[in-house]
């Protein structure tokens, strides 16, 4: 909110200064950058809106609560960002074709360059602010002040160029500042998009929550980790590996104080399932030990893999586990390291009559 406000009172003071230097020297690209200082304006008031509504709690409509209109206002802040670079690209084309001469001078530059070492300090405003509370919103509107601040510093290569007789400048120059913007509209409705359909959670998030539940010395290992984010309240799942030595009441209670150790931490809402695992069998000890020394062949932190335990029945011992493949990898790829792995253990292994391998979706950890 904060950053919102500062951002409309800073920006409408520019918009005014710039369009009344534009309007009394004609630049077109000055009135182009004046617009583009207007539209931080509109983007801080959709932020300040979507700010207020993200606060509101849950209700019988929207259970999960209403953080998701940030991801929504920073969609809207990159549309706003690409009307307003198509609109400054037809003027700027138009400049162009019929230059128009004048000339500013030296105060007016030096009024320009003043505006451009105030927008930076908004943009770093906002940067700061925007990482403190993790928001993409707001590092939106980082990046629009930003632009803001490098279309004024083309303005002014332009107005440069004007005293040295190069009239077409201040349309190309229009041209440039509208690339630009159109170009950071797209970026940031990208990452507002990426949001809204749902994208991985930080790995930094993954290692802490991992972490944290690791820190029970009940529990073996932790998998199958998915987080589902609503601005800022997650609900999140995962699997715990204990010893199927522990009673049925002491692993509900163990799983019970994983859940309200992980929402205290992290505020989210957590449901914690349990994987009884037989740590005393020779055959799994060794094909841990196996799989540990096939897969570090690989070199990459994602390949892993969990859940593994062994079936007995007429035909002999069945191996099943759970692959984590690397999110990179093609299909083919996953199948051809499926195969693999069953050979190498039925040759490793002549006991094992069977290995099935499942993989893990993209969206577990």
């Amino acid at each position: 909110m904060l950053e919102g406000w500062v951002s409309i009172i800073v920006n409408s003071v520019l918009f005014v200064l710039k369009g009344i230097i534009g309007i009394l020297t004609g630049s077109v690209s000055l009135i182009a950058d004046a617009f583009h200082t207007l539209s931080d304006v509109s983007t801080s008031v959709v932020i300040v809106i979507s700010f207020r509504v993200a606060k509101k709690p849950s209700d019988a409509t929207h259970p999960f609560g209403h953080g998701r209109m940030e991801a929504i206002a920073t969609v809207v802040v990159a549309v706003l960002l690409v009307a307003v670079g198509l609109e400054i690209l037809k003027g700027s084309l138009e400049r162009l074709f019929h230059p128009v001469d004048f000339k500013a001078s030296w105060w007016i530059i030096g009024l320009i360059l003043l505006t451009i070492v105030v927008k930076e300090w908004l943009a770093r405003f906002s940067r700061d602010l925007g990482k403190a509370i993790e928001s993409d919103a707001i590092e939106a509107d980082f990046w629009h002040h930003r632009t803001d601040a490098i279309s004024s510093l083309l303005v002014i290569v332009a107005f440069v160029g004007q005293r040295f007789g190069l009239s077409a400048l201040d349309g190309i120059v229009g041209i440039l500042v509208a690339g630009l913007i159109v170009y950071t509209g797209w970026e940031i409705a990208r990452k507002g998009i990426d949001d809204l359909l749902g994208k991985p959670p930080p790995d930094r998030l993954i290692r802490r929550v991992k972490r944290a539940v690791r820190a029970f010395s009940e529990v073996i290992d932790v998998h199958d980790l998915v987080i589902h984010q609503y601005g800022r309240f997650m609900v999140l799942s995962c699997h715990i590996e204990v010893s199927d030595q522990l009673s049925l009441k002491y692993a509900h209670d163990l799983a019970e104080e994983v859940e309200n150790t992980i929402n205290r931490k992290f505020q989210t809402y957590t449901t914690v399932h349990l994987d009884p695992i037989n740590i005393k069998d020779t055959d799994l000890k060794e094909i841990r030990l196996f799989l540990k020394r096939y897969l570090n062949k690989w070199q990459s932190t994602w390949i892993s893999y969990h859940a593994l335990k062994v079936e007995t029945d007429n035909h002999g011992k069945t191996i099943f586990f759970d692959l984590v493949a690397d999110p990179n990898m093609k299909d083919q790829e996953i199948e051809s390291l499926i195969r693999d792995i069953q050979q190498n253990i039925l040759r490793a292994f002549p006991q094992i009559k069977k290995v099935v391998v499942d993989v893990e979706p993209r969206y577990a950890f």
